[in-house]
């Protein structure tokens, strides 16, 4: 008996080696979404790459060649300190959140002109947009704190005087 589980264990390991991963979804009109990192637990998908992409365009920031590049660096960085803070139990508060997405949509809102324009501009009801950016800001300030934690606990950091002068 045990060696029919083995034998078991052993096939289904080999077919999902050999089968083609599932890791983007396509329809009729092309690529919907595609995870293009996982840092620890959390993805990073296409999808949040370039909405964070449009977001800087949005705020004015030219684009050239590396912005997709920085932008991406930049998400897997935020991943790797999402991560630590998620296993050292960080916690953010709920009413910052909230009253740092209020800002936000009024922001956009206002240089975009109004919820219609908004819902065109991303290609999104205000809605979801909302549920995302909520999302986006809890890591965000989990980040911040996590950050603030290295920052805190690295020790002061002197430049040495060599006796040796050249």
């Amino acid at each position: 008996m045990k060696t029919s589980v083995k034998i078991l264990l052993l096939s289904i390991a080999i077919s999902a080696f050999f089968t083609k991963p599932a890791n983007a979804q396509r329809y009729e009109k092309g690529l919907i979404d595609k995870t293009i990192a996982l840092i620890g637990n959390d993805m990073v998908q296409l999808s949040t790459l370039e909405s964070e992409v449009q977001m800087m365009m949005l705020q004015g920031v030219t684009s050239d060649k590396n912005l997709r590049c920085d932008v991406l660096q930049n998400l897997l960085i935020q991943k790797l300190f999402l991560t630590q803070a998620r296993l050292d139990s960080l916690q953010v508060s709920p009413d910052n959140v909230e009253n740092e997405l209020n800002n936000r949509i009024s922001n956009v809102l206002t240089s975009l002109g109004g919820e219609k324009a908004v819902e065109e501009y991303f290609n999104k009801p205000l809605f979801r947009l909302k549920q995302e950016w909520r999302e986006a800001l809890t890591e965000q300030f989990l980040v911040q704190e996590m950050r603030s934690n290295v920052a805190q606990s690295a020790p002061a950091v002197t430049p040495s005087i060599s006796s040796t002068i050249c």
